[in-house]
């Protein structure tokens, strides 16, 4: 659980219902209902969820799903479901994702290996394709059930997740990381394929999106679409393979197109989002995060391009907490924000007028128990995940209103971001309220 600073000592209806700070100015009208209403959460899940049972490779050990994580779950959607959004954007990291990993050496996806030699790679490339067949599929059903459409982007963890190391050095080629074998750079493209299998293309291989990089590497991990002839999201892809690793950042043929979306939409009168999992502009606040960004911030060629073609705001993930930066009028609005499911939960609503007029509303959950024993297994033992998590009913914590470029209005975690006097930022509770986490036994077979 992570709690905000003052949250257990402060009473009074403001600290429940997140009140303090400026009010809404109300200088622009929003009586009436939007033309159109997203949430926005990256980050979720964060973790690999799903039941394991019923595989035929099955081994009676650790699952990856719960009765506990399921509760927690609903609770949390039906928050969401609540604001009757008529999309749900997710810029990233819906998985834990490192499956050419088998810390345990269980096979439930079969036998991997960390070699860069085609045997290994093969091994790999077969294992993450069943991995993504359960969890992609099993992310899929929890949206879908519940009647939201989702518009997914791609994160870190879709690519096995980053490790330790300079900013755009986190995919190596080398083979190795920190003295080890490390094969993740040449399954980045594999990776992203099989998440394109299943929130991109259709069963049949056709592409969901008529709006994309065609003929890119980022074909099926970038798209556009358009929503009540009001607002559209260009989703980017922000990992950008080449030669020498990963770049982070939109470069290309990806920043062409996305530049073309961006002026396409905007002589149409659409407010104008684009997602993309890492943030370019800081400061920010960041927890419990690798702190991924595009390290040319301002001067990056992605920021240059959304400020020259006017695109209005810009949402993404990565640090788990929620910063907003504008760093003039009418120029874009980025907003950071997302969680990591097993620490927290909090969203973003937009609500959206035809006459440019957007309000957004954070939301967060703050997790009332967490169990010390860790429960819901990952192919990689260092990512397993408590047991048991609930939370409990959503509180608002920040208010921003948005007019045709100018923000009229902000409050507490969609305020003004002071470093130095940051009374919003993400702690750890006290141990005593929901206890050491103990390490767990090796997952297997049930003896």
């Amino acid at each position: 659980m992570w709690t905000r600073r003052g949250l257990l000592t402060t009473g009074g209806v403001a600290a429940i219902l997140g009140t303090t700070g400026t009010a809404l100015s109300g200088a622009v009208d929003v009586s009436g209902p939007p033309d159109f209403t997203f949430v926005s959460m990256p980050d979720f899940l964060n973790a690999d969820v799903a039941d394991l049972s019923g595989l035929p490779t099955w081994d009676g050990g650790m699952n990856s799903h719960n009765q506990w994580w399921q509760l927690a779950i609903d609770s949390c959607l039906w928050a969401v479901g609540s604001h009757n959004p008529d999309a749900v954007f997710v810029a990233g990291d819906q998985v834990e994702g490192r499956w050419n990993v088998d810390t345990d050496d269980r096979r439930i996806f079969g036998q991997v290996s960390q070699g860069t030699d085609e045997v290994s790679l093969a091994m790999c490339r077969s294992a993450i394709t069943q991995a993504g067949s359960v969890y992609y599929s099993e992310y899929k059903r929890l949206f879908a059930e519940r009647g939201m459409p989702l518009y997914p982007a791609l994160g870190d963890h879709e690519i096995l997740d980053d490790r330790s190391g300079r900013i755009n050095d986190r995919w190596s080629p080398k083979g190795s990381h920190k003295g080890r074998p490390d094969n993740r750079y040449y399954l980045v493209d594999h990776a992203k394929s099989v998440w394109a299998d299943h929130f991109t293309r259709t069963p049949e291989g056709r592409p969901v999106h008529r709006k994309r990089p065609k003929g890119s590497q980022h074909e099926f991990t970038a798209y556009a679409e358009s929503f009540g002839d009001v607002f559209t999201l260009i989703t980017v892809d922000v990992f950008h393979r080449h030669e020498a690793g990963v770049r982070l950042g939109v470069f290309d043929d990806q920043l062409r197109w996305m530049k073309k979306q961006i002026r396409k939409a905007k002589k149409k009168g659409h407010v104008v989002a684009v997602q993309g999992h890492i943030p370019a502009l800081g400061p920010y606040r960041v927890f419990a995060s690798g702190n991924l960004h595009m390290p040319e911030a301002e001067r990056s060629s992605f920021w240059r391009a959304m400020k020259r073609t006017g695109a209005d705001f810009y949402l993404c993930g990565e640090v788990h907490d929620a910063t907003v930066v504008q760093q003039g009028s009418r120029q874009p609005v980025q907003v950071s924000h997302g969680c990591t499911y097993r620490f927290g939960f909090s969203y973003l609503v937009g609500k959206v007028w035809d006459n440019g007029r957007v309000t957004l509303e954070y939301y967060e959950l703050p997790q009332v128990s967490q169990s010390e024993e860790l429960g819901i297994w990952a192919t990689d033992h260092a990512k397993l995940a408590p047991n048991r998590i609930s939370y409990t009913m959503p509180q608002l914590r920040g208010q921003l209103e948005w007019h045709k470029g100018v923000v009229l209005s902000r409050t507490e975690k969609l305020g003004v971001y002071d470093p130095d006097n940051d009374p919003y930022a993400y702690e750890k509770p006290p141990y005593g309220l929901l206890g050491r986490a103990r390490k767990a036994p090796r997952p297997g077979p049930s003896s």
